[in-house]
């Protein structure tokens, strides 16, 4: 049995930084709407869960061709559609990016 319920919870963004936005829970007015948290602490800085992820470097086609043919030949992959799986690329890809 599952119970859900609502909490309003009372943030003050302090300042947008590279790593997204930087919250902070107003502590003394959750303990008024919700007495029965006293024992929380004060201040509790949070980042957003919107903040951007790091971008990941592309590789271009002539070092993808190289990863892909050193995992083929240490054979850490059984072939080029295990490695399209891994890599999340069609076949097709795999195999023009080898030729």
């Amino acid at each position: 049995m599952r119970i859900l319920f609502s909490i309003k919870w009372p943030l003050r963004a302090l300042n947008r930084g590279p790593k997204g936005y930087q919250f902070e829970i107003d502590w003394e007015k959750l303990l008024e709407i919700y007495p029965f948290l006293n024992h929380a602490n004060l201040c509790k800085p949070r980042f957003s869960v919107n903040q951007k992820l790091p971008k990941k470097k592309k590789l271009s086609p002539a070092e993808q061709a190289k990863l892909y043919r050193k995992l083929l030949d240490s054979g850490k992959v059984k072939n080029k559609a295990a490695l399209a799986q891994k890599f999340g690329v069609s076949r097709a890809w795999v195999t023009k990016v080898l030729s």
